[in-house]
């Protein structure tokens, strides 16, 4: 069931911006400010920047991909499992998370206000605090569960009083140090922590920027997402981050600590500095201050309590987490089952954990869920680009790649200032893998996965086991051409696997209908079978989704080879990345995917090689159809001059090192060119096949341009196979994430 779209432009960017500056100004600024000392003001500056790079890629994804989970969906669809998982589990822990420490800092901040109002209470302040901490998420969460236009109602109000009181905050502060400009000098030493505080202190406070994921989370629930959620991100992003530094240049100039230095007295009163230097400005500033603070843990309050909702519940409707997840109430159209959930984990935690822990563990979710994001929208770019219709980010992928680094630096510093902090975060990553391996996985594929329907002709099971994925009547021949040269070469046999594809909503048993029309697939590979004396047999499978039938049958019968077509995959109307890309991230053999152009011709074969194990595999496999079909290979090397020429022997020679080939009908050719693509389209015309290895090419040349070997697949006049050997399953997972 879908979620109700009533959020307006105006109430999604205060959703955002009442995130941020509730975890910046009010909880944070004295922590970080103990750190950094006055570089706390570069690092908001800094932190700003970074968010850019990575609030581009939520726009672009956000306004193309506008559904509940954000970076959680993007994820799971660009990259290789547990990927997706693992990002919704750190989204939904990052969030929850993150909305305990504004509890926790609510409670400080009522707390405050009841000592000065001298209101007795039978509690220690501590148990206070988190006593107050429940309350408040018991409340936002029924807020919540009463509908989005209520939560953004409620949201719009709150971040309004919070800005205005900020503004006065820093109007009347500004008159203080301007009135008195020897507070100018509780600014020097300017880095007293050195460049290494300035690091920490970004860490801390980069989940003060983490609004954007917040408004990406409620895309389903946008109006025009389309055109607001780039609006809504940007906006955000432009109101905040000069408030974060003329805030934190004020609460560092007003506050007169005596012995303390000003960043110490401030990181001394941890998230009540701000009501501190309040009171530096004048009788009734920490009032104003304490009504701030309150209003401002209350927004952020109540916007991750949305979002994280959110991601619980597109985990929840994709399988990955339990039923109860993913109900929506009938009335009120919200994920009344996330939000239960949602809720209860963030009453435990602020009740169990000490606020930094709680602001270290958020900020590193954060910073991991980030990383992968800025990858998914990568992949997606390269391989999906025609879904991308709303926000371009510019000069892709500089932006991604700038946050991947700039994120992983961050990483590497919350775990120098906070190793207990960093060690919880990976234990909940632990048991989030425990969960997808012992539950998420199993039961997506019980819902989703294949079905045998009809199973004939037992395997013999040689030790050479070729599965061959027959999906066009019209590809099975050339197809079966190039699986009986390697069986037949390997003494193998070959298992025919035809998947009948159904829609999400259709039963799996409706596919028996479609059984005896998709029996004749069978026939030709049958005969050349029988011909060759191969062994073939065959089953045909329902599921709502070709490659979980075809890497059901690679792992079932223990596949060497995995070999198909792409052509009806075409005809589908369905983009091939979506198809092929999981089959090369999952499947644990070699694989070959064809395109093919000119039927079942592959007597002269071309080899283009830049050397590698990729490289090997398709020389072997060249080598093998030329000398079944009585044909020839070229083995094809493309060096940029002259001088590169030594060089290309000697790979060339590695790539023949060891195979089993027949040496007349292998021809060694080097052709100088300064575009390599050209180059071998041009020696394609005297060739029927291209066979090529995928490559092996330097990571931004992969991102920024693609690999030849797919534009070779999507571009060639005449067909070709691309090849890719089986790594095992660490390195394959690990290439496919990187760089697919």
């Amino acid at each position: 069931m879908k979620l109700s779209r009533d959020l307006s432009l105006f109430s999604v960017t205060m959703i955002g911006v009442g995130a941020m500056i509730g975890a910046g100004i009010f909880v944070l600024t004295g922590i970080a400010a103990g750190v950094a000392g006055p570089a706390i003001i570069l690092a908001f500056l800094l932190n700003g920047i970074i968010a850019f790079f990575t609030a581009s890629a939520y726009a672009e994804l956000g306004s193309s991909i506008p559904e509940a989970g954000g970076g959680y969906l993007w994820v799971k669809e660009s990259l290789p499992q547990p990927s997706g998982f693992l990002s919704g589990w750190m989204s939904w822990m990052a969030h929850s998370v993150a909305c305990s420490l504004y509890a926790v800092a609510f409670g400080a901040y009522l707390g405050e206000i009841l000592f000065s109002l001298n209101i007795s209470v039978p509690l220690s302040p501590e148990i206070l605090k988190k006593l107050l901490a429940v309350v408040i998420v018991i409340v936002f969460s029924f807020i919540n569960y009463r509908g989005a236009k209520e939560t953004g109602r409620a949201g719009n109000v709150i971040t309004i009083f919070k800005i205005l009181i900020l503004l006065l905050f820093v109007v009347l502060g500004l008159g203080v140090i301007i009135k008195e400009p020897v507070r100018f000098g509780q600014f020097v030493p300017f880095f007293p922590k050195g460049y290494m505080g300035i690091l920490t202190a970004m860490g801390l406070t980069y989940i003060a920027f983490e609004g954007y994921e917040i408004i990406a989370q409620s895309g389903e629930e946008i109006i025009e997402p389309k055109r607001n959620i780039p609006r809504a991100i940007f906006y955000s992003l432009i109101i905040v981050v000069p408030i974060y530094i003329v805030v934190a240049f004020v609460a560092l100039g007003v506050v007169n600590p005596g012995h303390f230095t000003a960043w110490d007295f401030l990181a001394l009163k941890k998230e009540t500095a701000m009501v501190e230097a309040a009171r530096h400005i004048s009788r009734w500033g920490s009032a104003m201050l304490l009504a701030g603070g309150l209003l401002s843990t209350i927004s952020a309050l109540n916007a991750t309590i949305y979002s994280s909702s959110r991601v619980a519940f597109a985990m929840g409707r994709d399988h990955n987490l339990p039923e109860i997840f993913s109900r929506v109430h009938r009335r009120f159209k919200t994920p009344s089952g996330a939000l239960f959930a949602s809720s209860s984990l963030i009453m435990l935690m602020s009740i169990l954990l000490p606020i930094e822990d709680i602001a270290s563990s958020a900020d590193i979710m954060f910073l991991f869920l980030f990383i992968f994001v800025n990858i998914a929208l990568i992949h997606i770019r390269r391989r999906e680009s025609r879904r991308l219709t709303g926000y371009r980010s510019p000069f892709f992928p500089l932006f991604p790649v700038m946050g991947i680094i700039t994120q992983t630096i961050l990483v590497i510093v919350m775990f120098a200032y906070s190793p207990k902090s960093f060690f919880m975060s990976l234990a909940w990553i632990a048991a989030g893998l425990s969960i997808y391996y012992g539950y998420s996985r199993l039961k997506e594929r019980e819902v989703v996965g294949p079905q045998v329907i009809v199973e004939e002709k037992e395997l013999v099971y040689k030790d050479y086991r070729l599965v061959l994925g027959i999906e066009d009547e019209k590809e099975a021949g050339p197809l079966m051409k190039v699986a009986a040269a390697l069986a037949g070469e390997n003494d193998g046999e070959i298992f025919l696997s035809h998947i009948i594809t159904l829609p999400p909503q259709t039963p799996l048993r409706a596919g028996k209908r479609f059984i005896e029309g998709r029996k004749k697939l069978f026939d030709l590979p049958e005969k050349l079978g029988k011909k060759e004396n191969i062994p073939v047999s065959f089953n045909i499978r329902a599921s709502h989704r070709v490659y979980l039938g075809l890497l059901d049958s690679v792992r079932e019968y223990k596949a060497n080879v995995l070999i198909l077509g792409s052509g009806e995959i075409k005809r589908r109307g369905k983009i091939p990345g979506r198809v092929l890309d999981p089959i090369l991230q999952e499947a644990p053999c070699d694989v070959g995917i064809m395109k093919i152009s000119n039927g079942d011709k592959m007597k002269r074969i071309l080899v283009p090689t830049a050397g590698g194990p990729n490289a090997k595999l398709a020389f072997q496999w060249a080598a093998w159809i030329a000398k079944k079909n009585k044909g020839k290979l070229t083995l094809f090397y493309v060096v940029p001059d002259e001088a590169k020429v030594d060089t290309a022997v000697e790979i060339l020679n590695d790539v023949k090192d060891g195979a089993d080939y027949e040496e007349k009908r292998v021809t060694d050719k080097i052709v100088a060119a300064k575009d390599p693509l050209k180059a071998i389209f041009d020696e394609a015309q005297n060739h029927d096949l291209i066979l090529v290895g995928t490559t092996r090419k330097g990571l931004w040349e992969r991102i920024r341009f693609g690999t030849i070997p797919k534009k070779l697949f999507h571009s060639s006049p005449i067909s070709v196979l691309v090849v890719e050997r089986y790594q095992g399953k660490v390195i394959s997972w690990l290439r496919r994430f990187i760089a697919g």
